[in-house]
Protein backbone atom coordinates (compact mmCIF):
# COMPACT_ATOMS: atom_id res chain seq x y z
CA UNK A 1 0.00 0.00 0.00
CA UNK A 2 2.92 2.46 0.98
CA UNK A 3 4.46 2.21 -2.48
CA UNK A 4 1.46 2.73 -4.51
CA UNK A 5 0.82 5.62 -2.21
CA UNK A 6 4.06 7.07 -3.71
CA UNK A 7 3.48 6.12 -7.44
CA UNK A 8 0.66 7.65 -7.72
CA UNK A 9 2.11 11.26 -6.83
CA UNK A 10 5.35 10.85 -9.05
CA UNK A 11 3.09 9.53 -12.08
CA UNK A 12 1.00 12.88 -11.63
CA UNK A 13 4.41 14.76 -11.52
CA UNK A 14 5.82 12.84 -14.78
CA UNK A 15 2.24 14.21 -16.45
CA UNK A 16 2.44 17.32 -15.81
CA UNK A 17 6.15 17.53 -17.07
CA UNK A 18 5.36 16.35 -20.24
CA UNK A 19 2.06 18.59 -20.33
CA UNK A 20 4.99 21.99 -19.75
CA UNK A 21 7.10 20.01 -22.04
CA UNK A 22 4.94 20.22 -24.79
CA UNK A 23 3.42 23.73 -24.10
CA UNK A 24 7.11 24.56 -24.67
CA UNK A 25 7.14 23.54 -27.94
CA UNK A 26 4.05 24.75 -29.10
CA UNK A 27 5.20 28.02 -28.51
CA UNK A 28 7.82 28.49 -31.01
CA UNK A 29 5.94 26.69 -33.86
CA UNK A 30 3.05 25.34 -34.63
CA UNK A 31 2.90 21.81 -34.85
CA UNK A 32 0.84 18.86 -36.18
CA UNK A 33 -1.11 17.35 -32.94
CA UNK A 34 -1.02 13.33 -32.51
CA UNK A 35 -4.71 13.70 -32.08
CA UNK A 36 -5.19 14.54 -35.73
CA UNK A 37 -3.23 11.85 -36.97
CA UNK A 38 -5.72 9.27 -35.21
CA UNK A 39 -8.42 10.33 -37.03
CA UNK A 40 -8.13 7.01 -39.41
CA UNK A 41 -11.00 4.53 -39.27
CA UNK A 42 -9.54 1.03 -40.62
CA UNK A 43 -11.98 -1.70 -41.34
CA UNK A 44 -11.42 -5.35 -42.65
CA UNK A 45 -10.95 -5.29 -46.62
CA UNK A 46 -12.32 -8.00 -48.75
CA UNK A 47 -8.98 -10.42 -48.94
CA UNK A 48 -7.94 -9.81 -45.36
CA UNK A 49 -6.55 -6.30 -46.24
CA UNK A 50 -6.93 -3.49 -44.19
CA UNK A 51 -9.03 -0.03 -45.52
CA UNK A 52 -8.43 2.97 -44.05
CA UNK A 53 -10.54 6.11 -44.15
CA UNK A 54 -8.56 9.08 -43.29
CA UNK A 55 -10.04 12.58 -41.64
CA UNK A 56 -10.08 14.87 -44.46
CA UNK A 57 -7.60 17.20 -41.51
CA UNK A 58 -4.96 14.34 -42.56
CA UNK A 59 -5.29 14.62 -46.29
CA UNK A 60 -4.94 18.43 -45.94
CA UNK A 61 -1.69 17.64 -44.87
CA UNK A 62 -0.10 14.92 -47.40
CA UNK A 63 2.29 16.13 -49.32
CA UNK A 64 3.09 19.52 -47.67
CA UNK A 65 5.57 20.91 -44.92
CA UNK A 66 4.82 20.72 -41.57
CA UNK A 67 6.32 19.85 -37.92
CA UNK A 68 5.65 17.56 -35.05
CA UNK A 69 7.23 16.70 -31.62
CA UNK A 70 7.63 13.30 -30.22
CA UNK A 71 10.30 10.85 -29.38
CA UNK A 72 13.06 8.94 -31.57
CA UNK A 73 12.55 4.85 -31.92
CA UNK A 74 15.43 4.21 -33.97
CA UNK A 75 15.65 1.48 -36.59
CA UNK A 76 19.09 1.06 -36.34
CA UNK A 77 21.77 0.56 -34.15
CA UNK A 78 24.61 3.64 -34.12
CA UNK A 79 24.68 7.07 -32.15
CA UNK A 80 22.99 8.66 -35.20
CA UNK A 81 20.91 7.37 -37.76
CA UNK A 82 19.04 8.54 -40.67
CA UNK A 83 16.04 6.36 -40.39
CA UNK A 84 13.65 6.02 -36.91
CA UNK A 85 9.59 5.96 -36.00
CA UNK A 86 9.29 9.65 -34.35
CA UNK A 87 6.10 8.19 -31.54
CA UNK A 88 3.81 10.58 -29.59
CA UNK A 89 4.71 8.79 -26.55
CA UNK A 90 8.44 7.73 -25.15
CA UNK A 91 9.84 4.54 -25.89
CA UNK A 92 9.00 1.77 -22.27
CA UNK A 93 12.03 -0.69 -23.63
CA UNK A 94 14.31 -1.42 -26.42
CA UNK A 95 12.40 -3.56 -28.54
CA UNK A 96 8.40 -2.63 -27.66
CA UNK A 97 6.64 -0.37 -29.78
CA UNK A 98 5.32 2.94 -27.59
CA UNK A 99 1.69 2.77 -29.64
CA UNK A 100 -0.36 2.11 -32.50
CA UNK A 101 -0.04 3.19 -35.97
CA UNK A 102 -1.76 6.07 -36.18
CA UNK A 103 0.42 7.64 -33.16
CA UNK A 104 3.84 6.70 -35.08
CA UNK A 105 5.07 8.57 -38.11
CA UNK A 106 8.51 6.82 -39.62
CA UNK A 107 11.19 9.04 -40.61
CA UNK A 108 13.27 9.76 -43.42
CA UNK A 109 16.59 12.03 -42.99
CA UNK A 110 19.03 12.58 -45.57
CA UNK A 111 21.46 13.83 -42.67
CA UNK A 112 22.39 10.78 -39.99
CA UNK A 113 20.35 12.74 -36.40
CA UNK A 114 22.13 12.40 -33.77
CA UNK A 115 19.96 9.25 -31.21
CA UNK A 116 17.92 10.78 -28.44
CA UNK A 117 15.82 9.70 -25.80
CA UNK A 118 14.53 12.68 -25.15
CA UNK A 119 11.61 14.92 -26.83
CA UNK A 120 12.44 16.34 -30.00
CA UNK A 121 11.11 18.63 -32.63
CA UNK A 122 11.52 17.91 -36.87
CA UNK A 123 10.11 19.35 -39.42
CA UNK A 124 10.13 17.22 -43.22
CA UNK A 125 7.00 16.53 -46.18
CA UNK A 126 4.41 14.69 -44.13
CA UNK A 127 2.85 11.96 -46.63
CA UNK A 128 0.22 9.45 -46.14
CA UNK A 129 2.17 6.04 -46.98
CA UNK A 130 1.87 2.87 -45.68
CA UNK A 131 4.91 1.33 -44.97
CA UNK A 132 6.65 -0.87 -42.26
CA UNK A 133 2.71 -1.07 -40.79
CA UNK A 134 2.36 2.52 -40.58
CA UNK A 135 0.34 5.01 -41.91
CA UNK A 136 2.30 7.86 -42.15
CA UNK A 137 6.19 9.22 -43.39
CA UNK A 138 7.60 12.16 -42.37
CA UNK A 139 10.71 12.90 -45.52
CA UNK A 140 13.70 15.19 -46.43
CA UNK A 141 13.53 18.31 -46.09
CA UNK A 142 14.33 17.67 -41.88
CA UNK A 143 15.01 20.05 -39.73
CA UNK A 144 15.77 18.60 -35.84
CA UNK A 145 15.70 20.81 -32.82
CA UNK A 146 15.86 19.34 -29.44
Amino acid sequence: MQIRKAILPLAALLALAGLLGSLAYNADEPLTRWELLAKVQIRPGLFGDAEMTFDPGIKALDQKEMSMAGYMFPLQAGSSVRRFILSAKPPTCATCMPGGSEAMVLVNSPQPIKVSTERMHIKGQFKIAQEMGLFYRLDMPIKVVQ
